[in-house]
C-alpha cells in the first residue's frame, strides 16, 4: 500500500509538471486563445507558437490555454464555451468565419473578446478589441508599389501598361475590403497610365475615390461590388482559376504587366498562370503580403523556388501582432484599460483597435529583406526553401 501511495504521488507530481508547461492546461485559466486550424502553417507555427511563447513569459497569475477550431465554426464556438467554463476573463480569437457565435457566447458570460487579425462580430454585437496591421495602409503600400514601378518602367497616359486586378475574400471583413480600398486610393488617380485587362474594367473605373478617412457604408458597398468577380477566397487554387480566366482573354497592349495580387499565396498562383501565356510579358510586377518563404526566395533572387518574380510584399510581423493581443489580454486581467501602452487607431465596427507596424520589402532591395527577415532571426537562412540563396553578400 505504501509503495502504491508513493507511486501515485510521483505520478501526480509528474502530471503536474507536464500540465504546468507549454499551454498550461489547468482547470482554471485567465486567458484563452482560439485559432482557426492547426493544419495551417500560419496558425500552428507562427501565431500559435508566438502566443505560447508570449503567454508563457507572463508567468503565474496569467494561466492560459490555446485551442484550434479545425476550420469549423461550430467547433470554434465550442472552444470559446470550453474556455469560459475554465474561467477565462478574456479570449483572443481569430475567427474562422464571422465570429458571431463566439462573440455572443463570450458576451453572454461577460467575457471580453479580442479579435486577432480578423474582426469577430454579428449584426448586433462586436468584439471588444481588434488587433490589426492597419489593413488600409497595407493596401496603400501595394497600390503605391504598382504605381511607382509603372512610372519607373515608363508608363504614362500616352504609353499605358496593362493592369490585372485581384482581391482577397470579400467575407473577410474588414481586412480584404480595406486592402483593396487602400490599393485603389493609390491606383485610382493614376488609372490613365494603365489598361485594365480584367473582363469588367468599367466596374473599377467607375469606383468613387475613397480614402480611409472618407470610408463609409456606401464606400464599403462600392468596393465589395467591384471585388466580387475577382474574389480569390485567399485560396491559391481559386486565384489560379481566376487568373487563368483573365489570361485567356488578354489582348496585350504593352510589354509590361502590373498585377494587384492580395497576398503571397495567391500572388504565386496568379503569376504561374501569367507565365503560361504563349508570349509572356517581358516585365511582370506584382504585389503580396505576409512574407511567405516562396515570396522571400523570389525577393532574394531565387525565382525557381519563388515560382517566378514577385516584386514586393508587405511584411506584417505576426510576432508583433501577437504581442499586441497578449498585451491587451494582460491589461484586462490586470484591471487597466486594454489599450494601455499600445498604438491605437480609429475604432472599427465599434471595437477598440490597436495597430501593429508594417514593412514594405522589394525585390530591388534584397539587403532590406535580409536585414528585416533573416538578420533578426524571424526566418532561418538554413531552411530548405532558401538553399539556392547566397546570403554572404548581405551579412
Amino acid at each position: 500500500m505504501k509503495r502504491f501511495l508513493v507511486a501515485l504521488l510521483v505520478l501526480t507530481v509528474i502530471s503536474g509538471l507536464f500540465l504546468g508547461c507549454g499551454e498550461r492546461k489547468s482547470s482554471k485559466i485567465k486567458i484563452g486563445v482560439v485559432l482557426p486550424d492547426a493544419s495551417e502553417e500560419r496558425w500552428a507555427n507562427q501565431d500559435g507558437a508566438f502566443f505560447k511563447e508570449e503567454l508563457t513569459v507572463l508567468g503565474e497569475g496569467y494561466e492560459f490555454e490555446i485551442l484550434f477550431s479545425e476550420g469549423d465554426e461550430s467547433k470554434e464556438k465550442q472552444n470559446v464555451e470550453a474556455l469560459i467554463a475554465k474561467g477565462a476573463k478574456i479570449i483572443i480569437i481569430t475567427s474562422q468565419g464571422s465570429g458571431a457565435s463566439a462573440v455572443a457566447a463570450a458576451h453572454a458570460e461577460d467575457v471580453m473578446i479580442i479579435a486577432h487579425d480578423r474582426m469577430a462580430k454579428s449584426s448586433s454585437d462586436v468584439a471588444d478589441y481588434y488587433t490589426t496591421f492597419n489593413s488600409w495602409n497595407v493596401g496603400k503600400a501595394m497600390g503605391k508599389h504598382l504605381v511607382d514601378a509603372a512610372k519607373a518602367a515608363g508608363s504614362t497616359s500616352a504609353n499605358p501598361s496593362d493592369l490585372a486586378i485581384f482581391a482577397g475574400r470579400v467575407a473577410d471583413w474588414p481586412n480584404a475590403t480595406y486592402f483593396f480600398g487602400g490599393a485603389f486610393e493609390e491606383l485610382q488617380p493614376n488609372l490613365d497610365m494603365f489598361n485594365i485587362v480584367n473582363q469588367d474594367a468599367a466596374s473599377f473605373k467607375s469606383l468613387p475615390f475613397i480614402t480611409e478617412a472618407t470610408f463609409d457604408d456606401a464606400a464599403k458597398d462600392a468596393l465589395q461590388a467591384a471585388m466580387q468577380p475577382i474574389d480569390t477566397d485567399w485560396n491559391p487554387e481559386t486565384a489560379g482559376i481566376k487568373a487563368a480566366g483573365v489570361v485567356a482573354q488578354i489582348s496585350k497592349t504593352s510589354d509590361n504587366v502590373f498585377v494587384l495580387a492580395p497576398n503571397d499565396d495567391t500572388s504565386a498562383a496568379i503569376r504561374l498562370e501569367f507565365a503560361k501565356m504563349q508570349t509572356p510579358y517581358n516585365g511582370y510586377y506584382t504585389t503580396g503580403q505576409d512574407a511567405s518563404n516562396v515570396t522571400l526566395a523570389s525577393l532574394m533572387g531565387d525565382i525557381l523556388t519563388g515560382k517566378g518574380t514577385q516584386t514586393m510584399t508587405v511584411f506584417k510581423d505576426v510576432s508583433k501582432l501577437v504581442k499586441d493581443s497578449v498585451s491587451i489580454a494582460k491589461n484586462v486581467v490586470d484591471g487597466v484599460d486594454g489599450l494601455t501602452g499600445l498604438t491605437s487607431g480609429p475604432s472599427i465596427d465599434g471595437a477598440q483597435t490597436a495597430y501593429s507596424p508594417i514593412d514594405t520589402l522589394l525585390a530591388t532591395n534584397p539587403q532590406l529583406t535580409y536585414d528585416t527577415i533573416f538578420a533578426t532571426g524571424y526566418k532561418s537562412e538554413a531552411h530548405a526553401d532558401f538553399d539556392n540563396i547566397d546570403f554572404a553578400p548581405y551579412k
